[in-house]
């Protein structure tokens, strides 16, 4: 299998390529720079890849699948031959569903499922499929984002790029809400949780939800932080990831 990086793929893996890999999925409406940070903090044994999803950065020009099924189908079709054990799967968010739909996929397939499938900060399907915030006004919408912690200051002064944010925003928050997986899509591989106490996005009593989901081990980390936490290599959460590779 070819070890090469696809067009899914942002920047060239960093660290081992005999070690586990790392596939890590951002928030709604971000792009995999959000992984940045981690490259430089990550033991030389984990091999680091920051999933692009359509639509963001270095392929704007892409349109999005319409459905998360979708998504995952052609996740599990491009990325198969990258996705040589012993490999992890990480999401954040919107993020977090996205994982849960590839490895559903490719369990379906057939196909070896992640070591470990790590989800930060995202509602399990059965309350994702509640929220409609992909319904709300440019001007709520934005609020939402900001009062989250989405979007930072200085780029509220660029009306364009926040209209551009918002609708790919808007876009994967409509997948999430329209995500109903079949009632017995339980995964049969460890699934480990991170809830960040001040997250207005989820709740750490949300975040148990997950446990339905697990087939295998369920283990959930609470720590400090807010709904982006994770993302700080310096942080608690990001140790705990460190110390879930071999």
């Amino acid at each position: 299998m070819s070890s090469e990086p696809t067009r899914w793929i942002l920047g060239t893996p960093a660290g081992s390529p005999d070690g586990d890999r790392l596939f890590c999925f951002p928030h709604a409406g971000s792009g995999a720079s959000a992984f940045t940070a981690w490259r430089a903090h990550l033991p030389e044994a984990v091999e680091l890849y920051p999933v692009q999803l359509p639509g963001r950065e270095n392929r704007s020009g892409e349109p999005m699948p319409d459905t998360l099924d979708e998504l995952a189908a052609r996740l599990a079709d491009d990325l198969l031959p990258l996705l040589r054990p012993p490999y992890l799967l990480f999401g954040h968010s919107f993020g977090g569903l996205v994982c849960y739909a590839l490895t559903t996929e490719l369990h379906r397939r057939g196909h070896p499922l992640p070591r470990q499938l790590l989800i930060s900060g995202a509602r399990p399907p059965h309350l994702a499929a509640k929220d409609a915030y992909h319904t709300l006004a440019h001007d709520e919408l934005l609020s939402h984002v900001r009062d989250t912690g989405g979007i930072s200051a200085p780029l509220l002064e660029h009306p364009a790029f926040v209209r551009r944010l918002l609708d790919v925003v808007r876009n994967d928050l409509r997948m999430a809400a329209e995500f109903s997986p079949a009632p017995a899509a339980v995964l049969p591989c460890p699934v480990t949780v991170f809830a960040a106490a001040d997250d207005p996005v989820v709740s750490p009593v949300e975040m148990e939800d997950w446990r339905d989901y697990a087939g295998g081990e369920f283990v959930m980390h609470r720590g400090p932080g807010d709904h982006y936490a994770v993302y700080d290599p310096s942080g608690a959460f990001f140790s705990t990831i460190v110390r879930s590779q071999r």
